[in-house]
């Protein structure tokens, strides 16, 4: 029941969101690579994927499990993959096959923004300000939504740092000569933020943070660009 009102009450608002609004976020995302939308959702299903992904990350109870044999050894963040998630979540997977979402971002993106075929559709992270973390990256699928469920406060780090229309290299994967060449923006969140990420053009970090530390539920979608290139590979 839950379940069914959560993601109704998700159908009503983005069928209601204001145009204003999605031109407002088209015009951040085509210029910055990143564009925030805590508008495009309610504060009540926020919480809901909220819960569900602190939920998840309590009866997983990874930590010990991750943590490297050997003193001293540095940690790796959680993350818990589609198949783990799907296995023990409702509202997550279900409001990634919502279609007026899936239409409001192509709205924004200025193109279909369409669903993954693997199973690397979302996931839940967990970072702690002692893992290993803070690696400026590209991903290999067009579009990232990230809702904030934890992270820590601006003083201590952890926020979020890009560099648009930027592109991979993927013979020399030559971070450094981009970080020279190309601003780089940064940007404070607070949890409960949704921002939605150009993640295979925009070179992208979460920043190191000192205490505390940061959790999502990231959803990951293409583009038919992104679609085709995939399926020539799987073809050859």
């Amino acid at each position: 029941m839950q379940v069914h009102s959560t993601i109704e009450s998700a159908h009503k608002h983005l069928r209601a969101v204001e145009p204003s609004a999605l031109a407002h976020a088209r015009n951040r995302l085509a210029e910055t690579g990143i564009a925030r939308l805590s508008f495009l959702l309610p504060h009540r299903v926020k919480r809901v994927l909220a819960a569900e992904a602190l939920g998840l990350l309590d009866h997983h109870r990874q930590w010990g499990e991750l943590l490297p044999e050997g003193e001293g050894a540095a940690r790796q963040q959680v993350e818990l993959a589609e198949p783990e998630v799907a296995a023990h979540a409702a509202c997550i997977p279900a409001l990634y096959d919502c279609e007026p979402l899936r239409h409001n971002l192509s709205l924004i993106a200025a193109e279909p923004v369409l669903a993954r075929t693997d199973d690397r559709r979302y996931r839940v992270s967990r970072l702690h300000h002692d893992d290993v973390a803070g690696q400026w990256h590209w991903d290999d699928y067009a579009f990232a939504l990230v809702l904030v469920v934890e992270c820590p406060p601006l003083a201590d780090g952890g926020f979020v740092q890009t560099v648009a229309h930027t592109h991979r290299d993927w013979d020399h994967d030559d971070v450094y000569r981009t970080l020279t060449r190309n601003p780089i923006h940064s940007w404070e969140l607070h949890p409960g933020d949704l921002y939605l990420m150009r993640a295979d053009t925009t070179l992208h970090r979460v920043h190191p943070f000192v205490n505390g530390r940061r959790t999502t539920v990231a959803m990951s979608f293409a583009s038919r660009t992104g679609a085709e290139r995939e399926q020539a590979r799987r073809a050859s």
